[in-house]
């Protein structure tokens, strides 16, 4: 099986696990791990165990790096072929019951740079597939970014993440709020992302991501033909240590970044 065959099918049986347990979301165990809105539950551990235990069987020279249970170390080897998992992007709106935002995203990385990656999205059977030069898909339907080349008409998904992260938010989006036509927030980095790959959105920014945040999400972006860098412009690597993030259309990139980039006091 080669790597996006391997993650299809993951991510196809995993959708189902995770269907049934959003129903039974009033019975799941929760715990938090930061501070009390940085949720996680049995089934984000369940689902991270069950592709690790997949790319043992099917990849057992390649290193796993997940949000969960200890994996969220880089690779010491730069080089090194990294499954980037995120078992459930958007906890906190399975738990609570906003529907259907949130995915599961799994990606495989060379050198920092993804290769290939998907996100499955549960609650409406979407299934996002992507292979460096190859496209990106929705259900087996290429998908494209949109066409918007004016700021005052982009729809940005702004996401305002946890309490711990909201001030440098504020300072860091502040102007982009004000300047962009429409905003949006999900709190799920890969429904955001997709969106972006889609052209249902024309940007997404972030203060603060992790690799596992945004692995699957930016290989589908960059395929859909658009653009994802650091907030101001740099080129972005999972393992690079960075956090902010700036996807677009690409046409949009530099305009956004500007803004973007520019913190206020």
């Amino acid at each position: 099986m080669n790597d996006i065959e391997f993650i299809r099918s993951t991510l196809d049986d995993l959708a189902i696990f995770v269907r049934q347990k959003y129903a039974e979301r009033g019975s799941v165990s929760i715990t938090h791990k930061r501070e009390p809105n940085d949720l996680v539950t049995e089934v984000d551990v369940a689902v991270q165990e069950q592709i690790c235990d997949r790319i043992a069987h099917s990849f057992p020279e390649d290193i796993a790096v997940g949000e969960e249970n200890g994996l969220n170390r880089f690779p010491d080897d730069p080089d090194a072929r990294a499954w980037v998992i995120d078992p459930i992007d958007g906890t906190q709106n399975f738990v609570r019951g906003l529907f259907p935002s949130f995915g599961i995203s799994l990606a495989l990385a060379v050198g920092g740079v993804p290769v290939a990656g998907g996100v499955a999205v549960p609650g409406t059977g979407d299934l996002f597939l992507a292979e460096r030069g190859g496209g990106a898909y929705r259900n087996g339907e290429r998908i494209h970014v949109s066409a918007v080349d004016n700021l005052s008409l982009v729809r940005a998904e702004v996401d305002f993440s946890c309490p711990a992260d909201r001030a440098a938010t504020l300072r860091q989006f502040g102007e982009l709020v004000a300047t962009v036509g429409q905003v949006r927030c999900h709190c799920a980095a890969v429904i955001g992302l997709c969106s972006v790959a889609t052209g249902d959105m024309d940007a997404y920014v972030h203060v603060s991501l992790n690799p596992w945040d945004y692995a699957a999400g930016m290989i589908l972006v960059q395929e859909a033909g658009g653009k994802m860098t650091r907030l101001d412009g740099r080129p972005l690597n999972l393992f690079d240590g960075g956090r902010g993030v700036l996807a677009s259309n690409g046409i949009m990139h530099e305009a956004l970044s500007a803004v973007a980039s520019r913190v206020k006091g």
